[in-house]
């Protein structure tokens, strides 16, 4: 299942905006049968420390057994920063 972050926001800043983030990601994925989450950041425009972790550490904390895939971040240096510095990429 791909999901476009940009309709979480083109500036993704904050732990409660991570974990509302988290939630709607529950909405929307619930009860797929796809074996991965794909996050495809065309359009974000930032990406933040604090909203990467909460939202990231969520994702995996509610969907252990499947794969998460982060495409299309690095055409923005911020994002792929933020990304690999919490060794997400």
């Amino acid at each position: 299942m791909k999901l476009e972050m940009k309709k979480f926001g083109l500036i993704l800043n904050s732990r409660p905006a991570g974990r509302e983030a988290v939630l709607r990601v529950k909405q929307i994925a619930n009860g797929t049968t796809d074996n991965e989450l794909i996050f495809d950041f065309t359009g974000v425009e930032v990406l933040t420390p604090s909203f990467a972790d909460e939202f990231f550490t969520g994702v995996k904390n509610e969907y252990k057994d499947k794969k998460i895939v982060i495409e299309n971040y690095s055409k923005n240096t911020v994002i792929e920063d933020v990304l690999r510095g919490l060794g997400l990429i």
